[in-house]
C-alpha cells in the first residue's frame, strides 16, 4: 500500500489509493456472543439501545447506580506518543464500587485503564441514578507537583438539575478532595445528548481529560426525539496539548494559558493516520468507524469540548437531517452537509442511508465502494503534531444488505473485511 499517495489530499478533494482499506477489529452488530440469546425480550432491548455498553447496577429501590473514580494515566497517540492525562474511569467492567482505592497499586487492580473521553453514562427519562464520584488522587504525576491532592466534581452539562447536584465548586456543595466521594442524585426530565465534565479549575481539567458523554434515553426502543433509527454513534470531538498536560503533570501550573495550543483534534479520543491499518486510528475503532446497512438510519450525537477549536463536520455523500441541538428537540428538522459544534455543544442528526451505497464509491476518497469519509472542513482540526492528515476524520462503512448477519445465525469472520469485495 502506497500510503504516501494519501496524504496528498487538498482542502476539497481527496486524491489517492484505490485499494486501500482498513480493517474493522471489531464488528459488534455482526456477532452476538451466546449468553445473550437467553436473556428476556426487556434486557435484550436495554443492550441494543446502550450498544452493549456498561451500565450501572439496579439497586433494590430501582436506582441507577454508578460509581466513578478519578485518576491519571496515560494514553497512546496514532504516532506512538504517551499522553498523560487525568480522567473518570470506573471499576474493571462494572461500574460498581470497588471500596477503598488510594495507591498507584490500587489503581491498577481495581480500575480501568484511565481514557478520553470517559466511557458513556446511559440514563433513562423519570428512572433515578446516585453517581458517586471517588477522587482517588494522582499516581503518574511529579512529587512535587501542584495538581496533586486537587478536587473534582462532575457537572452534567446540559441538564436542569439543582445548585446542590449541579458540580459547580462550593455552590453550595464543596467538591471532591483526595480520597472523598460524594454522591449526586439526579432524575433525568429529558431525552438528549448530554456531557459529564469537571467544574473546578475547568479549563486545565476539562482540557486535561475530565469529561464524558451522558445519553439519556426515553424509553428502551430505538427512537430519539420521536425518530426512529437502525443504529448511532457518538463522536465526541475534543482538543488535546501534549505539552500543557506534561507541564502539569510537572509543575501542577500551564505557563501562558492565553497561548494554550492543541497539538491533537481528537474524535472519541483518537486520531485518523494515513496508515488505514493502525489499530490505535479513529477509523478502527467500533465506536468511530460509522458501520451501516443500505436502506438504514443512523444517529449521529456530535458534542464537542475544547479551548477555542470550532469543527466543522462534513460527510462525504450524505446529507445530515439535524433534529436536536443541546438535548432539545427542533420543531423542525433541516437539512446541512456542514455542521459547526463549538464547545460544550451537543448536536443530533440522522443520516439516510441509500439503498446503493454499498455499491457507491466515494470520488473524493477513492477508498472503495461504500466507504466514504467524514471530516472537519476547519482543515486546522486536520493536523496533529503539524502531519497531515493526522486529526478529526472517520469514515462511513456501508454494506450490502444482503450480506447482513441475520438474527439466528451469528456470523463468524475468517478473514478481515474488504469493502472492495461488495
Amino acid at each position: 500500500m502506497n500510503v504516501s499517495k494519501l496524504i496528498g489530499w487538498t482542502t476539497g478533494l481527496f486524491l489517492g489509493i484505490s485499494t486501500c482499506v482498513a480493517v474493522p477489529n471489531v464488528f459488534s452488530d455482526e456477532t452476538k456472543p451466546d449468553e445473550q440469546w437467553s436473556l428476556s425480550q426487556q434486557d435484550q432491548d436495554l443492550i441494543s439501545v446502550t450498544n452493549g455498553d456498561i451500565l450501572g447496577e439496579r439497586s433494590k429501590d430501582g436506582v441507577w447506580e454508578y460509581h466513578l473514580y478519578t485518576t491519571d494515566g496515560y494514553i497512546e497517540m496514532v504516532n506512538g506518543e504517551l499522553v498523560w492525562v487525568f480522567g473518570y474511569t470506573h471499576a474493571k467492567g462494572s461500574f460498581k464500587d470497588v471500596g477503598e482505592v488510594k495507591t498507584k497499586e490500587d489503581v491498577e487492580k481495581l480500575l480501568e485503564p484511565v481514557k478520553v473521553p470517559s466511557d458513556p453514562v446511559h440514563l433513562f427519562v423519570g428512572e433515578k441514578a446516585r453517581i458517586t464520584l471517588h477522587n482517588t488522587g494522582m499516581h503518574c504525576a511529579a512529587e512535587n507537583s501542584g495538581i496533586n491532592h486537587v478536587a473534582h466534581t462532575i457537572h452534567f452539562h446540559g441538564l436542569d438539575l439543582t445548585p446542590a447536584v449541579d458540580g459547580v465548586p462550593s455552590l453550595p456543595v464543596d467538591p471532591v478532595q483526595e480520597n472523598k466521594s460524594f454522591t449526586y442524585e439526579i432524575t433525568p426530565q429529558y431525552e438528549g445528548s448530554f456531557m459529564g465534565h469537571c467544574h473546578v479549575d475547568s479549563f486545565n481539567h476539562i482540557l486535561a481529560g475530565m469529561y464524558f458523554p451522558i445519553i439519556i434515553h426515553q424509553d428502551r426502543s430505538k427512537t430519539a426525539y420521536g425518530y426512529k433509527y437502525d443504529r448511532d454513534y457518538t463522536l465526541f470531538f475534543s482538543e488535546l496539548s501534549s505539552t500543557a498536560n506534561e507541564q502539569l503533570q510537572e509543575t501542577g501550573v500551564v505557563h501562558g494559558l492565553q497561548d494554550w495550543k492543541a497539538d491533537y483534534y481528537l474524535i472519541n479520543g483518537r486520531t485518523f493516520t494515513d496508515n488505514l491499518y493502525h489499530p490505535l486510528s479513529v477509523i478502527n475503532d467500533p465506536r468511530s468507524r460509522i458501520v451501516a446497512y443500505e436502506d438504514e438510519t443512523v444517529l449521529l450525537r456530535f458534542m464537542a469540548i475544547g479551548a477555542d477549536h470550532v469543527f466543522a463536520i462534513h460527510p462525504h455523500g450524505y446529507h445530515m437531517e439535524v433534529v436536536a441541538l443541546d438535548g432539545r428537540k427542533l420543531k423542525s428538522s433541516y437539512e446541512k452537509d456542514t455542521l459547526c459544534i463549538a464547545s460544550g455543544e451537543r448536536i443530533d442528526v440522522l443520516v439516510k442511508i441509500p439503498h446503493f451505497a454499498s455499491q457507491r464509491k466515494c470520488l473524493s476518497c477513492n477508498l472503495g465502494a461504500g466507504i466514504t469519509i467524514m471530516h472537519d472542513h476547519n482543515l486546522r482540526g486536520m493536523v496533529s503534531q503539524g502531519k497531515y492528515p493526522m486529526g478529526a476524520l472517520t469514515i462511513f462503512d456501508v454494506r450490502s444488505k444482503e450480506k447482513a448477519t441475520k438474527p439466528d445465525a451469528p456470523l463468524t469472520k475468517e478473514k478481515p473485511y474488504n469493502p472492495l469485495e461488495h
